[in-house]
């Protein structure tokens, strides 16, 4: 993890996890498979390039999947890792498996138990002032989902990210463009979103976040900034399942998913 691979590296990484996911739905269709997808470049460019796993808490980096429905993205990740093994894939929501529809620390890699959307950013901002107080080397990204800016525990942990100066926190936004309710732009259009987070004191960037060179420079510039960062990774609903790309739908058929798979 964190090992600085290629551009070419992380893109092949992308497709096999990507590929897990799919397989993981075709065992259990009560995935979140739009949310998932959308989340895969994300995900391997800061678990694969970026995040350093060894030290002690204050020295070693911190992942939080804040949108924690996105959860079989980042269990395909810690595969791959070698965090857990990749047969356990196929069994995540058995009575037998470790891996629950949303992410457990009791799961190795996982650093938050999440689900509760708005916390991870809380908690992020916790865990980043800790560190900073005992002088320690490590980062905390944080995953979300632009759904999340709805929360009102978002806006004050985002506040006083910028108040207390933390350059280790680095925030990934999901902007794939849907939630619950709708689509965003209808609910709490995004274009507006990044000039709130940079008027309260954040470095804001906006990426492809399906090309993980857009990915892994933003980040790169993240970890290099004196302020809190904020990356809005424009992304696909369902990216991968051209059926469901873009769409409200959380549930293609069997067949639909399997053609992706082969195409994938």
């Amino acid at each position: 993890m964190g090992n600085g691979k290629s551009i070419e590296d992380l893109e092949l990484l992308a497709i096999r996890i990507r590929k897990h996911i799919l397989r993981m739905y075709l065992n259990d269709q009560s995935l979140h498979l739009g949310s998932s997808l959308s989340s895969v470049e994300i995900l391997t460019t800061v678990v694969f390039k970026y995040l350093r796993r060894t030290g002690d808490p204050i020295n070693r980096d911190w992942l939080i999947l804040s949108k924690g429905h996105a959860a079989p993205a980042l269990y395909a990740a810690l595969a791959e890792a070698g965090l857990i093994p990749l047969e356990e894939l196929e069994k995540i929501h058995s009575i037998n498996s470790i891996l629950q529809g949303h992410p457990e620390i009791s799961i190795p890699g996982v650093d938050m138990s999440t689900g509760s959307l708005g916390q991870g950013l809380s908690f992020g901002v916790g865990v980043a002032t800790a560190i900073k107080i005992h002088g320690g080397s490590g980062r905390v990204y944080v995953i979300m989902g632009d759904g999340e800016q709805d929360e009102g525990e978002v806006w004050e942990a985002m506040t006083h990210a910028a108040a207390r100066k933390l350059d280790n926190l680095v925030v990934v936004v999901d902007n794939n463009g849907f939630q619950l309710d709708g689509f965003i732009d209808d609910i709490k259009p995004k274009h507006y979103l990044p000039h709130v987070w940079r008027a309260v004191g954040w470095k804001v960037h906006i990426c492809d976040g399906h090309s993980i060179a857009s990915i892994d420079r933003s980040i790169s510039d993240a970890i290099n900034s004196k302020a809190p960062t904020i990356i809005f990774a424009k992304t696909v609903r369902g990216k991968g399942v051209v059926e469901i790309e873009n769409t409200k739908s959380q549930k293609p058929g069997v067949e639909v998913v399997k053609r992706a798979l082969i195409n994938a």
